[in-house]
């Protein structure tokens, strides 16, 4: 990876919601982000919103099917297996960020009520697309916590 630049900015481009929906579900939308640009409106700066993979993991303890919906890999990335999600919420819940970052799809359909999470795009040899595709490299990777 790319070491952080000294100063940047995100310049709202929305770049990192679009590549990552396309990668994860090949569709863009609001409900298929796992990284959020919220436009400053009033200061004119957008800030980048995205899963900070705490070390003690709450979404993933506050999940009730723990290790078949909400997984920790061997590198401590938590991620979501979709299709054993239940959308009961509890890991929005649980996330301590204001706002939460776990999104969560919305539906008339209950089956259909999903959370997505960023997952570090952890089968992506090159690493996160957001990063990859950041048009001003705002984005990077920190240890730091």
């Amino acid at each position: 990876m790319q070491s952080p630049p000294e100063v940047s900015f995100c310049a709202g481009c929305r770049a990192c919601e679009i590549v990552c929906s396309l990668l994860h579900d090949g569709v863009v939308g609001p409900y298929y982000k796992r990284i959020f640009v919220d436009k400053g409106t009033r200061s004119m700066v957008s800030t980048v919103y995205s899963c900070q993979h705490c070390a003690d993991h709450p979404c993933y303890l506050a999940c009730p099917r723990k290790d078949q919906a909400m997984c920790l890999d061997e590198n401590g990335i938590v991620y979501i297996q979709e299709e054993y999600c239940n959308g009961c919420k509890r890991c929005v819940k649980a996330c301590v960020f204001d706002p939460p970052r776990i999104n969560y799809v919305q539906s008339k359909d209950k089956s259909k009520r999903k959370a997505k999470k960023c997952d570090l795009c952890r089968n992506r040899p090159e690493g996160p697309a957001c990063i990859e595709f950041c048009q001003v490299s705002c984005l990077s990777l920190s240890d730091q916590g």
